[in-house]
């Protein structure tokens, strides 16, 4: 076995070369590996453009423990080691998670587990956000706790159970904050995959990384499938002569979709800022379409005090004026545009408030914004 200079990424030789020269190191006995846990990490790097790998599935836990032996036997490894496949996949990394005993070789009896990656990223906020923290929104809201109480209670449902919901309206209204609310009051997992991210580059890939996100979140139901930008891959399919990989993409959704059972446990909320963009047989496999409009003048105001209680510097601004100057600007803007801006400015002038001078400058420089009208 040798090793690049610098580098923490051991190159192997053959196994059976390797293993006679492993046994030893420096003279002291390495004790065998009795079990390994790896977690599939994908390949060194990709081409600018190209999306994510999108993890492994393993049908056969032993078959996969078996095969990993046969390349990597005799090699010493440790936590935090990176291991390269060699055969069916060649350079993709597997990462070494936990090793017993630490600092030993593998061996023909070792027990060998792969804990895969998803192609989405599953919540990891420490702070909690509930329905109460969501401004406005009521009828959204309303359905919302439906689905918490099915979540909760699938079999309650039958065949009446709320499978699918789609979210739409500007960017930065609460649409993905919604979502998290419903995945932490029910201590459901929440799957949150941005549809660009299941686009694949060759035919079929789409259809696979689609069929991958369903089959993580039954899985671990009761959970929730938050996609992100539908209308990129719920294209309407009219589009097929602009993007060829639209029909195969969209049958692929719309068969799953189909297929999630009203017992499953699994709820499946769509997020789009272009409702006009989806094809209308995605459109009609959601129970619901809910529009996140605009916050209205007693809403900004609502965001504002929720998140002024949170700046680490007192605000001395009257709200309600800030309110009243923010027509067309989303919960989003509120918060970064105007709150956290005017607390960086007093932070960098040393000032220990946020004085009204700050915020009505801030608020000079801002332009508000319409709703965006798309057409096809």
């Amino acid at each position: 076995m040798t090793k690049r200079k610098d580098s923490s990424i051991e190159i192997h030789t053959s196994p059976k070369e390797s293993s006679k020269k492993a046994t030893k190191k420096r003279n002291i006995e390495v004790p065998s590996t009795k079990s390994i846990v790896l977690r599939d990490m994908g390949y060194p790097f990709r081409v600018k453009g190209d999306p994510r790998s999108t993890g492994l599935e393993i049908d056969s836990e032993e078959l996969f423990a078996d095969y990993a032996r046969e390349q990597w036997m005799g090699t010493i490894v440790h936590q935090g080691l990176y291991l390269f496949d060699r055969y069916i996949m060649p350079d993709y990394a597997f990462q070494v998670l936990e090793v017993v005993p630490e600092e030993s070789i593998i061996s023909k009896d070792t027990k060998i587990h792969l804990q895969s990656r998803s192609v989405v990223t599953e919540s990891t906020s420490t702070r909690l956000v509930t329905l109460n923290e969501v401004v406005g929104h009521e009828p959204i809201k309303r359905k919302c706790k439906l689905i918490l109480e099915y979540l909760l209670n699938p079999a309650k449902f039958g065949e009446w159970a709320p499978r699918a919901i789609l979210f739409y309206g500007p960017p930065g209204t609460g649409k993905t904050m919604t979502a998290q609310a419903v995945a932490n009051q029910a201590d459901a997992k929440i799957f949150f995959a941005k549809a660009s991210d299941l686009i694949g580059v060759h035919v079929g890939d789409g259809g696979r990384r689609i069929s991958a996100l369903f089959d993580d979140a039954r899985k671990n139901s009761p959970s929730i499938i938050f996609i992100d930008e539908l209308d990129a891959i719920g294209l309407a399919r009219s589009f097929q002569s602009i993007r060829g990989d639209v029909s195969e993409v969209v049958t692929a959704l719309l068969g799953e979709l189909d297929q999630t059972a009203e017992a499953s446990g699994v709820v499946v909320i769509g997020a789009t800022n272009a409702l006009p963009l989806i094809d209308p047989a995605i459109k009609n496999r959601f129970d619901t379409v809910f529009e996140f409009a605009l916050p209205n003048i007693e809403e900004r105001l609502g965001i504002l005090q929720y998140y002024s209680k949170r700046l680490p510097l007192e605000i001395e601004i009257d709200l309600q004026e800030v309110a009243r100057m923010t027509e067309g600007l989303s919960g989003r803007d509120l918060r970064d545009r105007i709150l956290k801006e005017s607390l960086h400015i007093a932070i960098t002038d040393e000032s220990s408030t946020i004085t009204s001078e700050i915020v009505r400058g801030v608020l000079d420089k801002i332009k508000t914004k319409s709703s965006p009208n798309y057409t096809i």
